[in-house]
């Protein structure tokens, strides 16, 4: 039985596309046409989980979702996957596919990739979007916005062992914290996405996360943005986007108040729009924090 992720992308008669880059095979999910949006997902998930952006087709939006190495329908990466891989493949992408005036939109761990991305080469860049996520993953004195306080050395390699041992198991509580409201239909596509990933890619993909520190890199970003949290986030807190705000010169943070660590999944018409105006204007930003319901 196809998800509602898979349906959504059936229905707007979705491309599938296998490429190799940089000597990795994935499969790119295209859709629509006009001005680019090209899509990164969150750890574990995949590129159809952009299904709810497939709307913005009907503004004139190519919806450009690739599933990076070993998650998805991609094969397995040829190497530890990291941020910075990561971030050549998706450049390489956008490079092959000759894009330009891409807006990136980042979910979690894909915030993470498009920051490196847009730190280090902007050329082809408009704009950016990053979803729920924190600079920096792992907790440090005076740092407030880290996935969790008591995370140690010790606590990230149980995290691996249980990756590797149970994937299921894993996912199942991973999957738990996403939405703010349980919404059968969004969980159970989320689960398919999982289940695709391989464990062991996956893990290495998690120890580049926690090992990575995007603080510095976003000073260096020099395109409009949007840092757009779940005001009901059991991930981070809904801060951390005033301090992206803070530390990256054209961004502005949005709240969506009654969502969680997905607001593209949770509040898509919201969603939408916010990343529907800065994509097709991305104008300069002011830093600051506004908070907004979906109701």
């Amino acid at each position: 039985m196809q998800t509602a992720f898979a349906q959504a992308w059936e229905a707007r008669n979705g491309r599938h596309d296998a490429m190799t880059l940089g000597g990795e095979a994935i499969m790119v999910h295209r859709a629509g046409a006009g001005r680019p949006l090209v899509c990164i997902h969150g750890w574990a998930m995949g590129g159809l989980s952009f299904a709810p952006q497939l709307a913005l087709i009907d503004q004139g939006f190519e919806i450009i979702a690739p599933d990076l190495p070993g998650f998805g329908d991609s094969s397995i990466a040829q190497a530890h996957p990291t941020i910075a891989t990561m971030a050549n493949l998706v450049r390489n992408l956008i490079t092959d596919l000759d894009l330009s005036e891409v807006t990136l939109v980042g979910w979690s761990m894909g915030a993470s990739v498009a920051w490196q991305l847009a730190a280090t080469s902007s050329a082809r860049l408009k704009a950016l979007v990053s979803i729920d996520m924190s600079p920096r993953v792992s907790p440090e004195d005076g740092w407030d916005y880290a996935l969790s306080s008591s995370m140690t050395r010790e606590t990230i390699e149980l995290a691996v062992q249980a990756m590797r041992n149970d994937w299921t198991g894993y996912c199942d509580l991973f999957l738990d914290r996403i939405l703010a409201e349980p919404k059968a239909e969004i969980r159970t596509a989320m689960a398919a996405l999982a289940a695709l990933a391989d464990p062991v890619n996956a893990s290495q993909a998690w120890l580049s996360l926690v090992q990575f520190d995007a603080r510095a890199q976003l000073a260096q970003i020099q395109v409009p943005a949007l840092a757009i949290h779940g005001g009901r986030s059991a991930l981070y807190p809904q801060t951390v986007g005033h301090e992206i705000a803070r530390l990256m010169p054209q961004c502005r943070a949005i709240v969506l108040d009654d969502v969680g660590h997905a607001p593209h999944l949770e509040a898509p018409e919201a969603f939408n729009a916010h990343l529907s105006n800065l994509a097709k204007r991305a104008p300069p930003a002011p830093t600051l924090c506004e908070h907004l319901s979906t109701q």
